[in-house]
């Protein structure tokens, strides 16, 4: 745990300077997106369904999007697949922050954008026992499936920031630990972190600008590609990334099966997720912060060691995420809130007004 400590301290405060340039562009970029935005369209109209209750600027993605594509234009002859997906995932993703876009169009451009990342992975069986088509196929449908989760999830201030940026110290302090990944995967993790940071000071409750879907699927599309190119090694990053995203992948997939099960809408908005009650009760700030606190000092060593020790990967990462999906349970996720929560009942953030 003492080498974990001085990684911590090694990424936030040793590194810092020199990735200053990553933390001074996108607070640049983020200032102009939030004085522009009423000119952009890239404003967030509060519903009776939103956590949040005065209109807001959106589309604070497009700051982290745009560095993450253009800041790794060199890699474009490695996996040109990455750059056409992230772009296509990011002007729909954009399209829909200005005016909301059906379904549809939005679930076959993922489709497509992943099926081409898997679709270039090489031949050889990233998971042994089962056939590499198989295999691929149930890739797409998962990557679709992430992509949309980490969209569902951006529903509090500083939650799906916070996670990107806590979630990419994880990916680096497991590859310290032997896990083999591409070196443009290991610049953008860490260029994650370094761009969240300011991200976290607008997003941070009461927010000052939000992700945005072109932010929020952009990250699930990056998450999970760098994932994908991961198994390319045969190494374990399969664990490593079901326990690092265990908060989100838990939450929206029980949220969402429940409300399968019960004949609602699974695409249509609501506050039924497990967070998204935890936040009703304790404040947005609170529930973020706990999340990322857990994901830094619990997930992210737990999954440095299946890397380290990865003949026992499976009994280790359900005994890992194992206490994250009691927490998520408690809140009863996916079933029909007993009271109600409007704007004039949700808890004010600290500075926020009705």
């Amino acid at each position: 745990m003492g080498d974990y400590f001085f990684y911590l301290l090694n990424v936030y405060i040793l590194n810092f300077v020199t990735n200053f340039k990553y933390f001074f562009i996108c607070t640049v970029l983020l200032y102009v997106i939030v004085k522009t935005a009423k000119y952009t369209g890239l404003i967030d109209i509060p519903n009776s369904r939103s956590s949040h209750v005065r209109p807001t600027p959106s589309g604070g993605g497009l700051a982290i999007a745009s560095i993450i594509l253009i800041a790794n234009h060199n890699a474009f002859k490695t996996c040109p697949e990455f750059f056409i997906g992230g772009l296509f995932i990011s002007v729909i993703g954009l399209m829909d922050d200005i005016k909301s876009m059906p379904v549809l169009p939005r679930l076959l451009t993922q489709f497509l954008v992943v099926s081409l990342i898997i679709y270039f992975l090489p031949a050889q069986n990233p998971v042994k026992g089962i056939p590499v088509t198989i295999v691929k196929i149930l890739l797409i449908f998962s990557g679709v499936w992430f992509i949309n989760l980490y969209n569902f999830m951006d529903g509090i201030d500083g939650l799906a920031g916070g996670y990107a940026n806590a979630a990419s110290v994880g990916f680096l302090f497991c590859i310290t630990s032997g896990l083999r990944v591409e070196e443009w995967n290991f610049q953008i993790y860490t260029q994650i972190i370094y761009i969240t940071i300011p991200f976290l000071i607008f997003n941070w409750s009461p927010a000052k600008i939000f992700l945005g879907d072109i932010g929020s699927t952009f990250l699930g599309f990056t998450f999970f590609s760098l994932g994908a190119r991961g198994l390319l090694y045969g190494n374990y990053i399969m664990y490593a990334f079901i326990i690092i995203m265990s908060f989100f992948w838990i939450d929206a997939t029980i949220t969402l099966a429940r409300r399968f099960f019960l004949g609602k809408r699974v695409f249509s908005a609501h506050k039924e997720h497990a967070f998204q009650k935890a936040a009703a009760k304790y404040g947005h700030w609170r529930v973020s912060a706990f999340i990322i606190a857990v994901t830094l000092f619990w997930l992210n060593p737990m999954a440095n060691l299946t890397v380290k020790h990865g003949q026992y990967g499976p009994i280790l990462t359900t005994l890992t995420i194992l206490p994250v999906l009691i927490i998520v349970l408690s809140f009863k996720p996916g079933l029909p809130v007993e009271k109600e929560v409007t704007k004039d009942s949700f808890p004010l953030e600290p500075g926020q007004s009705r």
